[in-house]
């Protein structure tokens, strides 16, 4: 694992360590995961811009609209068929 030491301004320092504090870890470790979380919304979105770009977009949007009219709503679950999903019961 590379060590790396990070200058930044005192007050990014404080609201970052504040944030890190709020989701109970490391200010190293929110560091890793946000810059973790950027470089994937990157290479994502130079994906998807790849994938599309020969992809006639007034047809895609056609499409996307399409499927969006044949949705419908549907009800909240409650906070017991929530945990019933995530206890997997």
């Amino acid at each position: 694992m590379a060590m790396l030491s990070l200058r930044m301004r005192d007050d990014l320092k404080a609201k970052a360590q504040e944030l890190a504090s709020k989701q109970g870890v490391s200010l190293n470790s929110y560091i890793n995961a946000t810059l973790a979380a950027t470089i994937a919304q990157t290479e994502t979105l130079a994906m998807m811009g790849d994938r599309l770009s020969n992809v006639d977009r007034e047809q895609l949007h056609a499409r996307v609209m399409k499927f969006m009219s044949k949705t419908q709503a549907g009800t909240k679950p409650t906070p017991a068929e929530i945990e019933r999903a995530v206890s997997g019961q």
